[in-house]
């Protein structure tokens, strides 16, 4: 099983993960002769308070990405009216250098903007949950096995 240990820094727990197109997505693109966009490596902050997996507008477009669908969601900053997002299902993989790990070859995601921000995406709970996921707080570390 393999494990990742990283430091939490100033900004949390922070990562790197692969995104791509979805399984089905890619399939459908090479069936049309079309080029499928290549993974992305991206920074993800571990938010076990958020519910669903979030990556950076900016991601979405270099991915050619088209929405499958809408959720409501509700944020601290939404109070008791939802916000709509675009769903998109894409591709997740953990990067343990020199290996990666697939998460997922398809889940649905939202897309949030991160412009200024230290991170191009959230991994949350529907994430986390795949896999075993300590915090040690003392160590300043978090290890997730999977």
């Amino acid at each position: 099983m393999p494990l990742l240990t990283v430091p939490i820094g100033p900004y949390g727990p922070i990562i790197e993960v692969i995104v791509g197109v979805s399984a089905p997505r890619a399939a459908a693109l090479q069936t049309a002769n079309l080029p499928v966009p290549s993974f992305e490596v991206i920074k993800a902050l571990i938010d076990t308070g958020a519910s669903g997996t979030v990556i950076d507008i900016s991601i979405i477009k270099k991915l050619s990405l088209i929405p499958t669908g809408a959720v409501k969601i509700h944020t601290p900053s939404t109070g008791s009216v939802p916000h709509d997002c675009s769903q998109y299902d894409i591709a997740l993989g953990l990067v343990v250098p020199p290996i990666i790990h697939k998460v997922s070859l398809t889940i649905p995601v939202i897309e949030a903007d991160f412009s200024g921000q230290t991170i191009q995406a959230i991994i949350g709970r529907d994430v986390i949950s795949t896999f075993a996921f300590w915090y040690n707080g003392p160590e300043k570390a978090i290890s997730l096995a999977f």
